[in-house]
């Protein structure tokens, strides 16, 4: 490839650049001067404070307290509870050498079975 055209690409793409970046700067100067955009913004921001404040004073009350304590509660045992389901599907599977779990209506639900390794204590 000769010299001659490669520099005419590196000119060609530093012009387009150099184009790309004064109609960026332009059209944010067009945004910046704008009132009333600039209006629309700030009266934007305020409705975002006030409603951030709005939930704050929500969340404070003492039912929505307790509502988010005992939702704390339900996904803690909602995780163990998964947990304990997986290491039973895992027995499952090991009993039964199938990947699916039959409940007593009949009605058949496959699941899978997966390993990771995990760092535990190294052997002496």
């Amino acid at each position: 490839m000769d010299s001659a055209v490669i520099q005419k690409r590196i000119d060609m793409l530093r012009k387009s650049e150099d184009e790309y970046r004064t109609k960026r700067e332009m059209l944010a100067d067009s945004l910046a001067n704008d009132e009333e955009l600039l209006a629309l913004e700030d009266a934007a921001k305020e409705s975002r404070r006030k409603a951030v404040l709005q939930k704050q004073a929500l969340m404070n009350e003492p039912e929505n307290k307790k509502l988010v304590a005992d939702m704390k509660d339900l996904a803690v045992e909602i995780r163990d509870t998964k947990k304990l389901l997986g290491d039973e599907l895992v027995a499952y599977f090991m009993e039964n050498r199938s990947l699916e779990y039959v409940d007593p209506s009949g009605s058949k639900r496959r699941f899978r079975v997966s390993a990771a390794f995990v760092k535990g204590k190294e052997e002496e």
